[in-house]
């Protein structure tokens, strides 16, 4: 699947990355996958709002 910036119209690049939030008082941290549409050129991004099962 690729998507066209609608910044500068190249196509973007989908990025999974991790984000740790660390709750005080809480020693496990948690982490969650963020899906995102990045653009090279630009570096506009915008979350990927689309499911695993959809495409």
């Amino acid at each position: 699947m690729r998507r066209e910036c609608p910044q500068c119209g190249e196509f973007m690049r989908q990025v999974t990355r991790e984000s740790v939030l660390q709750v005080p008082g809480n020693p496990q941290p948690t982490r969650t996958q963020i899906r995102e549409w990045v653009c090279p050129e630009c570096d506009y991004f915008e979350e990927d709002d689309s499911r695993d099962g959809d495409a």
